[in-house]
This record gives structure tokens, C-alpha cells and sequence, in this order.
């Protein structure tokens, strides 16, 4: 049997990937959100206001209507990595990861041995694997991808040793962080000159240890200017805003009635 789902493979094709991003828990937001004509859909469980309880249906949600259900955790907790995936996340991606330690404690929490130390157990994700318990272990490794995002100068530093790191997946940068510690608190600047050096250091870090590149976008100039830097896992649209366009749209639009 095969899962329903192989991000991995998806992400070692050709052209970009992107995803929303949800901040307010609803398993019917979310359901609707994987039906738009994007790749994936991200719960925001760090800055989002999306508690495990309220992610377990959304991720369920999102994984029935057959796209993979990316998480950003709260932190790079061993026990909040395992909920994510044990719950049938797809990806989850750890913020502030500094150093190589942090990710290779990262990778540990998300894989199984010989790779990681990942506790057995998660039965949510096996049956939405569609696997047996022996094929999902067998194939959970690649099945399930983990980003370490970078984010800060002490990060972006140790970038080619935290690219290095065996069993990480992806690095996936927070352009708002990075541009703020850039800056020395004085910016937030998405595509800020420094931000975008930064990044081009970030993205072939990435490239050389075999790893895909991802980061926040937010809208579609940004995302034009990261394809640009070699960036193809990107964070296309917030919940909040996708509401806040549409509006202005509709505004706009009956403003000649």
C-alpha cells in the first residue's frame, strides 16, 4: 500500500509549492482552505491561536480532502513535534533553530531510529496513511518532513552546519525575524536588501546538502522575489488577509453601483 499522500515527492518535482497559512482554529476553515487551489495548508501553532485540541480535526480535515497538512510548532519540543505528526501532519516546521544541536535534537524528535528517536504511537497517522503499522514505520522516515527555520544572525552564522544535519528535510526562514535581528530591532523587512543576502546565503545552504528551501512569504510579490532566490516550499497567504483581499475585491468592484 502506499499513503495518500507523499510530500516528499511532491516537493522533488519541478515548480514551486505553496500553501496557506491558518492562524484561527476551525476544522471548517480549514477543510475549506484545502479545497482552495493551493498545495498545502499550514496550522500557525506558534503565533496562530491553534491549540493541539483544535488541530487534530483540522489536520484531519485538511488530510480528507487529500492535501498535506503542514504544522508550525510552538517550539522545538520533542513532545510537540510528536504531537504534530502523531496527529497525521505531513511537515512540521520548528522555529528558532540556532544551532546544529537544535536541529539535530529536530530531527531526533521527528524521525524514527536509526535516523531519530521518534516514539511510536501515532495512531492518527497511521490510519491517515492508509498504510499497515510495519509499512508506515517503514516508510514514516520519508513520509514525514521536518523544516528548521532560520531566523535569527546566530542561525543564519551556523547555516551550513545546521544544512548538514542528517535527516533534516528542509530550512524554512522567517524573513520577519531575520530582517528584525538583521537590523538590530530597527526593521521588519521582508525583502529588505540585508533580508535577501541573508536568504541567498539560506537558500544555497539548502541546495548544497540536498535539502528544499522554504519560507514565509505572504503575498505574491514576495513569493515572485523568493522564487527568485531559489525558495520553492512557500507560505503563500494568511488566513486573515485572504479574508481582508477578498473584501477590498468586493469593494472595488460594486464601487461604480
Amino acid at each position: 500500500m502506499q499513503a495518500h499522500y507523499d510530500l516528499k515527492a511532491r516537493l522533488g518535482k519541478p515548480g514551486p509549492f505553496l500553501f496557506s497559512w491558518l492562524t484561527m482554529p476551525s476544522g471548517e476553515l480549514a477543510a475549506q482552505s484545502a479545497r482552495l487551489p493551493l498545495d498545502g495548508v499550514c496550522l500557525d501553532m506558534q503565533h496562530g491561536m491553534i491549540g493541539f485540541p483544535d488541530a487534530v480535526p483540522m489536520i484531519a480535515a485538511i488530510n480528507a480532502a487529500g492535501r498535506p497538512a503542514i504544522v508550525r510548532a510552538l517550539w522545538n519540543d520533542p513532545g510537540l513535534i510528536g504531537q504534530s505528526l502523531d496527529a497525521g501532519a505531513a511537515c512540521v516546521i520548528a522555529p528558532m533553530i540556532n544551532s546544529p544541536a537544535q536541529a539535530q535534537a529536530l530531527v531526533k524528535a521527528a524521525k524514527y531510529p536509526p535516523i531519530g528517536g521518534r516514539s511510536w504511537g501515532g495512531y492518527t497517522a497511521l490510519q491517515a496513511s492508509g498504510l499497515t503499522a510495519p509499512e508506515y514505520l517503514a516508510q514514516a522516515n520519508r513520509l514525514t518532513q521536518v523544516f528548521a527555520m532560520i531566523e535569527t544572525v546566530e542561525a543564519l552564522d551556523q547555516v551550513e552546519q545546521i544544512a548538514a544535519t542528517p535527516g533534516l528535510d528542509g530550512l524554512f526562514v522567517g524573513p520577519s525575524d531575520l530582517s528584525i535581528t538583521l537590523s538590530n530591532g530597527a526593521a521588519v523587512a521582508k525583502t529588505g536588501e540585508a533580508t535577501l543576502a541573508a536568504m541567498r546565503k539560506v537558500s544555497k545552504a539548502a541546495r548544497s546538502n540536498g535539502l528544499v528551501a522554504g519560507a514565509f512569504a505572504g503575498n505574491a510579490d514576495v513569493i515572485k522575489t523568493y522564487l527568485g532566490l531559489g525558495f520553492t516550499f512557500l507560505a503563500a497567504a494568511v488566513d486573515v488577509d485572504l479574508m481582508q483581499w477578498g473584501c477590498a475585491r468586493l469593494l472595488e468592484e460594486i464601487k461604480s453601483v
